[in-house]
């Protein structure tokens, strides 16, 4: 099975609760899967629906204010067409109306990346997961690597070239970009967790999550690579290993939200 974390605006959010470790279960098919000496459970009827997808937009019933989402549908088609200028100016008007909407800050901090601007790129970014700490899109992966080319630990650059790997459709040049920025840059975490993901070699792919654990990745990085280590575990017949890397991710406090229900779909999956 394989994990594939795509950059896209479109996600689908479904949120399910834990069960508490007193609820009584009325029925036998609502087995408990994991257990954790926290007192965390999940249970079959935990995971029944998860899909795995998330959307950012309705992650919570915040109200967003029209004029704002106006503005940052116009910043998005005036992005699209090269204007970048136009398009920050629409969506620091949007901002401005609603402050603690994430979706317009993280598309101008990605617009500042496209001009090239790695400064108000990075400033926006940490704005973004100052509104949305658990996590929006790819925004702590971001801060991990513009913080890192910042301090001289990558060049600059270096984010918006691994990028490429999301942008193209072909999974050769995909794992081709990958391993060129395992061999050259080797500590930048991000890179690993593609090489995880895409490589069908299963020594290969160990070897990519256990080196980019190893590198303190952003907490994103962290997640991906994590359930790519329990799917790892299951496939070489430990079960029960895998199911509790998955279930002690999920009540991790550095889990991230897009992880969390990629995690339980993975967990569901196993569990069958």
């Amino acid at each position: 099975m394989r994990i594939i974390l795509h950059l896209s605006y479109v996600f689908f959010l479904i949120f399910f609760s834990c069960q508490p470790k007193n609820k009584s279960m009325n029925s036998q098919k609502n087995t408990i899967v994991f257990t954790d000496s926290s007192g965390n459970i999940l249970t079959t009827t935990d995971l029944a629906n998860v899909t795995g997808n998330v959307n950012y937009q309705v992650k919570s019933e915040q109200y967003v204010d029209s004029k704002a989402q106006s503005l940052q549908n116009e910043a998005r088609s005036l992005g699209q067409s090269g204007k970048y200028d136009l398009a920050i100016n629409k969506l620091k008007q949007a901002i401005q109306i609603q402050p603690n909407w994430a979706y317009p800050i993280y598309d101008l901090a990605f617009t500042y990346l496209l001009k090239g601007d790695y400064g108000n790129a990075l400033k926006y970014y940490k704005q973004t997961d100052s509104v949305s700490p658990k996590g929006f899109f790819t925004a702590k992966t971001a801060i991990y690597a513009l913080e890192g080319e910042q301090a001289g630990e990558f060049p600059n650059g270096l984010y918006l070239s691994y990028l490429q790997i999301e942008w193209t459709d072909d999974l050769n040049k995909k794992l081709a970009i990958a391993k060129a920025i395992t061999e050259k840059f080797p500590g930048f975490a991000p890179a690993w967790k593609e090489l995880a993901v895409l490589s069908d070699n299963k020594q290969e792919k160990n070897t990519a999550i256990e080196r980019g654990l190893s590198l303190e990745p952003d907490n994103e990085t962290k997640g991906i690579l994590l359930i790519n280590r329990a799917l790892v575990l299951n496939e070489n017949g430990k079960k029960e290993e895998a199911i509790q890397v998955l279930g002690n991710y999920i009540f991790s406090p550095d889990a991230t939200m897009g992880n969390i229900e990629l995690a339980k779909f993975t967990l569901k999956s196993i569990a069958k």
